[in-house]
C-alpha cells in the first residue's frame, strides 16, 4: 500500500460569499419570498413594499355611481338585480373557463348510469389521464391490478372512458386517437386505413405515396387526409392545466426617451430591507451582555443580507446597460435584429468572471416597447457574413422564416436552397445548421410545408 502526501490549492466559498451567490441568481419573484423569509428569521430586519400607484376609476362605472346618486329607490333596485344577473353570467362562463379535463371528465362518470364499481375504474383511469388527453402509460394495467379486473371487464372500462366527451380522450397512442374521433363521424374506409397502416407517412405529408401503396387517385386519399386533419390529436387541448401557473414578474424595464435607451430595475418586485431602529436603540442603552452579543450577531447577518442585495442590484443594473448598449438597434427599432454577443464580451467589459454574468442573467427578465424577454436571449452565436463580418445566429433564424413565409407552398425550398439561398446573401453556413435552426422554430421540413391544390 503506497502512501504519500500531496499539497494542492482548494477554493472553498465561505458561508457568506456562498449567500451573496445565491442572492445574486434570484430573480424577482424568488428575491421577495427570499426577503420575507429573511425578516421573520432576523429579528433586526423590516421590509416595506413600495407602493404601486393604483389605476384610475373607470369613466363607465363613475357614470354609474353619478346616474345611482341621482336615481330613485326602484332604479337602484333594478340595477342591483342587472349586476346580480350579469355577475351569475360571468361565473357560469369563469367556472367553465376554469374547469379541467380530469373535473370535466369526472363530472361525466358521476352521471353515468353503470354499475359503482365500473365507476370506481373509470375514476381511476380519468385520474389517469394526461392534460393532453391521452391515457397515462401503465394506467389501465394498474387498474386491473387495483380493481383485479381482467379481459372484457377492463375492455369495457377503457371502451366506455373513450366514449366521454371530448372525443379522442383516452387514447393511448395518437393512431388510436385519431381513431376514436373518425369512428365518431362516420368516416371513409380510406381514412381508418390510412390511419392503421400510414401515419408515419401522412407526417410526412407523403401523400401521393400513400395513394399508390392503395392504388387510389390523389383525389381520394387528399380527402381521406382531410377528413382525418378534422380530428384534434390532443383532445385535452381548450381545457384548464392543472400545474401551477409560473408567474413572470419583469427585473428591468427598458424605455425610450427621445431616442434615448433609460434602464430601470423594477422597485416594486421586491420590498426594501432596512435595519430596526429600535433594536440599534436599546444596543446603546446598555442592554445585558448576553442580549449586546445576540444583537450584534444578527445585526452583521442583516448588514451583510443588505450588502448582497445591494451588490445583486449594481451587478444586474450594470450587466443590462452593457446588453442593452450592445444591442441599441434591437430596442430602438421595432424590427431590430440582435447582434452576436457572448457572456465573456459582457464580463470583460465589466471586468468580472464570466460566471458573474451567467449567475445574473440566469431567471432574469427584461421588459421593453417589444414584449418581456428573459436575459439570456440577447446573448446570440456569431456566423461569418461577408456584408458585415459577423452575424448572429437570431439573425438568421429571422431571415430563414421570411424565406419560409414568401415561397411557394406548391414547392417549398428544401434545405439545401435555404442554405444556397443564404450562402448568396454571404452568409457561410451549412445544410445541417440550417435543419437546427429550422426545427428549433418548429417548422416542418419541406415534405411536411408542400400544399396541394
Amino acid at each position: 500500500m503506497d502512501l504519500s502526501l500531496q499539497l494542492a490549492q482548494k477554493q472553498i466559498l465561505s458561508q457568506r460569499m456562498q449567500q451573496s451567490v445565491e442572492i445574486l441568481q434570484m430573480n424577482a419573484i424568488i428575491l421577495s419570498e427570499y426577503i420575507h423569509d429573511l425578516v421573520q428569521e432576523n429579528p433586526l430586519l423590516e421590509w416595506q413594499d413600495i407602493s404601486v400607484e393604483q389605476p384610475e376609476k373607470d369613466d363607465k362605472l363613475l357614470r354609474k355611481l353619478e346616474w345611482l346618486e341621482e336615481a330613485d329607490e326602484q332604479n337602484r333596485s333594478m340595477y342591483r338585480v342587472e349586476q346580480e344577473d350579469e355577475t351569475d353570467r360571468k361565473d357560469c362562463i369563469g367556472k367553465r373557463e376554469r374547469e379541467s379535463l380530469r373535473e370535466y371528465l369526472l363530472f361525466q362518470i358521476n352521471i353515468l348510469k353503470v354499475d359503482e364499481g365500473i365507476k370506481r375504474v373509470l375514476r381511476f383511469l380519468a385520474q389517469s389521464t394526461e392534460e393532453s388527453g391521452y391515457l397515462e402509460q401503465g394506467a389501465l394495467e394498474a387498474a386491473e391490478e387495483r380493481f383485479h379486473i381482467k379481459g372484457k371487464c377492463s375492455a369495457n372500462s377503457l371502451s366506455i372512458l373513450q366514449s366521454l366527451d371530448p372525443p379522442g380522450v383516452g387514447a393511448r397512442s395518437l393512431e388510436e386517437c385519431l381513431l376514436i374521433q373518425l369512428k365518431q363521424k362516420n368516416p371513409s374506409p380510406l381514412a381508418i386505413i390510412m390511419v392503421e397502416k400510414y401515419l408515419p407517412d401522412l407526417a410526412k405529408n407523403r401523400i401521393s405515396h400513400v395513394a399508390k401503396q392503395l392504388r387510389v387517385s390523389f383525389e381520394q386519399a387528399k380527402a381521406a387526409l382531410d377528413e382525418i386533419r378534422s380530428c384534434e390529436p390532443k383532445p385535452g387541448r381548450g381545457f384548464i392545466s392543472e400545474k401551477p401557473v409560473e408567474y413572470i414578474v419583469p427585473d428591468l424595464f427598458v424605455e425610450i426617451r427621445e431616442r434615448e435607451l433609460i434602464i430601470t430595475l423594477n422597485s416594486s418586485a421586491a420590498p426594501k430591507l432596512f435595519v430596526s431602529q429600535s433594536y440599534l436603540k436599546l444596543l446603546r442603552e446598555g442592554a445585558s451582555q448576553e442580549t449586546k452579543e445576540y444583537i450584534s450577531t444578527k445585526l452583521k447577518q442583516a448588514e451583510w443580507a443588505i450588502q448582497c442585495i445591494s451588490k445583486r442590484e449594481e451587478t444586474l443594473l450594470e450587466t443590462a446597460k452593457c446588453i442593452v448598449t450592445h444591442q441599441k438597434e434591437f430596442f430602438l427599432h421595432p424590427d431590430g435584429q440582435l447582434k452576436p454577443l457572448r457572456m465573456a464580451d459582457i464580463a470583460g467589459c465589466m471586468q468580472v468572471h464570466e460566471s458573474t454574468i451567467s449567475r445574473a442573467v440566469r431567471d432574469k427578465y427584461l421588459q421593453c416597447n417589444r414584449g418581456v424577454f428573459p436575459l439570456n436571449a440577447f446573448f446570440s452565436k456569431a456566423l461569418s457574413s461577408e456584408e458585415t463580418g459577423t452575424i448572429s445566429a437570431d439573425s438568421i433564424q429571422q431571415k430563414i422564416r421570411l424565406m419560409i413565409d414568401g415561397e411557394n407552398k406548391k414547392k417549398p425550398y428544401s434545405d439545401r436552397e435555404l442554405t444556397e439561398k443564404l450562402q448568396e446573401e454571404g452568409i457561410q453556413i451549412s445544410r445541417r445548421t440550417v435543419a437546427k435552426y429550422r426545427e428549433s422554430m418548429g417548422i416542418a421540413g419541406a415534405s411536411g410545408r408542400k400544399c396541394y391544390d
